[in-house]
């Protein structure tokens, strides 16, 4: 009997620390020892404190809480650990419990009782339930982007695909080994000697993987898909695998190939007018030579519109040849060119405009003094910038202009800036003013040709422009080419 009382105090000591209800009984159900939680589910349950003695059959009959724990304790009697679940309660008072009922024998192994622990699951389902609500969401997420995960253990030559990339490359999980010859299997013939080089750049240099490539699904279907992912390495730095993302890209490059079919033909439709106009232009414009001036006052006045027309249309027709020219660069024409030079070339154009207009031209190319492009096309992008910001200086003012370089990681920056009358540059405006006879403003004469040549050679260069602008401030435009 000592010996018994012993072992209960000890699982009174045990049960102080415990969150989850804990309870233990004789064979006879009697309780014996119980914890805090116990007693708080207890008075909940049957209104009243529990105290040791009390027969726990009775109560477990009562209520619905309790209500498996009858049986769970008869089989722990018989030696048998066993545990049950069951849920309490609806919506949002809804209860996931577990229990888990263990016999305790004396020291001839005579089963004296059974501890019982009651456990609330609830926040264990619910993280379950979220965690699969969030799966649902990012599925149906790389559905709609028509993108997915991946990864590639190298060491057993195994991918895992989400299940957007078995739908992107058309095949169904289970029935296809992803593994790295069977995905590059998949890849178009003329592609994979492009795909096997970037994987191997980004593995032996540890550089990001990124690669686009077609591949052909089912029948013969060709579709474009986009690679992006990254190596792995062990502490010795042998690689160990990749992850990353791959997206199917097909409607953006049919798209872009269609733009670029729209504008081939739209350019040969401006070379085939241009081609047929030239003919009867040159004859109005001659025709205006020979023409008889001051016999008739009118028919004067009439073929004085009709030359101003013809030699209007004739300088249209000049721009738009000038315009895709300029568009046809050479990437294999491209030099490193010194901006010195260029300079040079700008200050005797404009030697006339800076003189006269009291222009001071400030440069500081220590951060980058070459640029990637054609050197013609830099001097009239510099030419006409720095006009620019001669013709929109303000009245009273000598023009200040500043061209200074900067330098990143990947592109060199040109910047030009000015002290000039500036604008109040809304996004609107400021595509406006790069469009074809486009204008800064209405304050100046000309034809707002320059603006658009520049922006032409600068993309021709595979360059980028952006402007900002101040009222009464100045402007300063952003030239920023790849290096």
């Amino acid at each position: 009997m000592k010996e018994k009382q012993v072992r209960i105090n000890n699982d009174k000591e045990a049960l102080k620390a415990k969150n989850d209800a804990i309870w233990a009984m004789d064979k006879n159900f009697l309780l014996t020892a119980f914890n805090k939680a116990f007693k708080e589910r207890f008075k909940k349950e049957f209104q009243e404190d529990p105290h040791v003695g009390i027969n726990l059959r009775a109560y477990y009959k009562k209520s619905i809480f309790f209500r498996t724990c009858e049986k769970g304790c008869e089989r722990a009697l018989d030696r048998y650990a066993t545990s049950a679940r069951q849920s309490v309660g609806v919506n949002e008072d809804a209860e996931v419990i577990e229990f888990f009922f263990q016999p305790y024998m004396d020291t001839s192994g005579e089963v004296t009782g059974c501890c019982i622990w009651q456990k609330c699951l609830s926040h264990e389902v619910e993280n379950i339930l979220r965690l699969k609500e969030s799966e649902r969401k990012y599925k149906e997420t790389q559905a709609i982007g028509n993108v997915g995960h991946w990864s590639w253990d190298m060491i057993k030559d195994e991918i895992t695909w989400s299940d957007q990339i078995f739908s992107i490359h058309g095949q169904v999980p289970g029935k296809f080994e992803a593994t790295y010859a069977a995905l590059v299997e998949l890849i178009h013939p003329e592609d994979r000697e492009a795909f096997n080089e970037d994987v191997h750049r980004c593995i032996n240099e540890k550089l990001p993987h990124d690669s686009t490539n077609r591949i052909i699904v089912g029948d013969g279907e060709i579709r474009y898909v986009q690679h992006k992912g990254r190596a792995f390495y062990d502490a010795n730095g042998n690689p160990t695998g990749m992850a990353g993302i791959t997206r199917d890209v097909t409607k953006d490059i049919l798209a872009n190939q269609q733009i670029v079919q729209q504008n081939n033909e739209l350019q040969n439709f401006i070379r085939i007018i241009s081609h047929n106009l030239r003919g009867p232009i040159s004859n109005l414009l001659m025709l205006s030579k020979i023409y008889d001036w001051g016999k008739d006052e009118m028919n004067d006045d009439i073929v004085r519109k009709i030359e101003q027309t013809t030699e209007a249309l004739d300088q249209t027709i000049k721009d738009l040849s000038l315009s895709l020219s300029l568009k046809n660069a050479e990437k294999e024409q491209f030099r490193d060119i010194a901006l010195t030079d260029v300079m040079k070339d700008v200050d005797g154009l404009l030697a006339e405009e800076i003189i006269e207009s009291k222009a001071m031209i400030h440069t500081d190319f220590s951060k980058a003094g070459t640029v990637l492009g054609l050197k013609g096309y830099l001097v009239n992008i510099v030419y006409n910038l720095i006009l620019n910001a001669i013709h929109y200086g303000k009245e009273g003012v000598s023009p200040v202009i500043e061209i200074n370089t900067k330098e990143t990681d990947d592109t060199i920056t040109l910047q030009v800036s000015d002290n000039g009358i500036g604008m109040e540059l809304t996004p609107e405006r400021e595509r406006k003013i790069f469009d074809l006879y486009g204008r800064l403003s209405g304050v100046t004469e000309g034809k707002g040709l320059g603006l658009y040549l520049v922006k032409t050679q600068v993309e021709a260069m595979e360059g980028k422009i952006e402007v900002r602008s101040q009222k009464d401030v100045g402007t300063t435009f952003a030239i920023h080419f790849k290096k």
